[in-house]
């Protein structure tokens, strides 16, 4: 959990009224936890996520968040488990306080989300549930609020936002830490169609609880150096790619993170 989806999917600039955006996007990462013989697990998940974003005036948007998961889990003994399913849905808004109309240098405003419990709890062959770390979901209630900013400065665009996360209960008596979560990106269009941009994406985060006892290896800070580039393929069709790699990780005991990769194509509307 890294990043501001609602830079991608919203993007910075002051929406028109009735605009409506729509973006599928596929992303690949992997993490091990535990010590190496004894309580490892190697995690690797996929996702294809569909989301829709509409803007009912020139001040707000709001955005839906489908995503379809595949986890795979391979334990210290050989073991694996696998769950393929619908994840946690989310809803995010973004306002964007500014109430002048044509393009502005300075342009800021509030963010929020709330990710929902709709990823069921997936069981093994007996009716046991399978591990924690492959489902898909938490099993639990996440809300978040933050604030944005951006400054345009043609080619350039300067892009920053921070959330706070706070999750209820979830499966298996899990209990996820808050969670500050921040990124700062600079990016250069080359020409019309085509901008690059690099990123610092990180998280700060307490430590999980499962039964209300600590989780040593959860918790801690993680950074990500994320170059990518954005092409436009036609008018309103837009490619988005992100590779991003662990820069700074002071993540809790045993707990390693590994690259993310993240391609996806977004398509705007205007709704008449």
């Amino acid at each position: 959990m890294v990043g501001d989806p609602t830079q991608s999917l919203m993007g910075a600039e002051k929406p028109f009224e009735n605009r409506l955006r729509m973006s599928v996007d596929y992303l690949s990462r992997s993490e091990e936890l535990g010590v190496e013989g004894f309580n490892k697990k190697d995690i690797d998940e996929n996702r294809v996520s569909l989301s829709l974003a509409y803007a009912p005036s020139t001040r707000w948007m709001f955005g839906l968040n489908i995503p379809y998961v595949n986890r795979q889990l391979e334990s210290f003994n050989l073991s694996s488990q696998e769950v393929t399913t619908i994840g946690d849905i989310t809803i995010t808004v973004k306002n964007f306080m500014q109430k002048k109309e044509s393009a502005q240098k300075h342009m800021y405003g509030f963010l929020g989300g709330l990710k929902l419990p709709t990823a069921e709890e997936q069981d093994d062959d007996n009716g046991v549930p399978l591990d924690f770390d492959v489902q898909a979901g938490q099993g639990a209630t996440v809300v978040n609020a933050g604030a944005w900013y951006a400054h345009f400065n043609y080619p350039y665009l300067f892009y920053t936002s921070a959330s706070y996360h706070v999750a209820s209960s979830g499966y298996q008596e899990f209990q996820a830490g808050d969670a500050l979560v921040y990124n700062a990106t600079a990016q250069y269009s080359s020409k019309h169609d085509l901008a690059y941009y690099l990123g610092l994406e990180g998280r700060s985060s307490q430590k999980d609880t499962f039964s209300d006892i600590d989780d040593e290896d959860s918790g801690g800070t993680i950074v990500f150096i994320a170059p990518g580039l954005i092409y436009t393929i036609k008018q309103d069709l837009l490619l988005n790619a992100t590779v991003k790699f662990p820069a700074i990780d002071q993540l809790n005991g045993d707990h390693d993170e590994g690259t993310i990769f993240n391609i996806g194509l977004t398509y705007d509307f205007e709704i008449h």
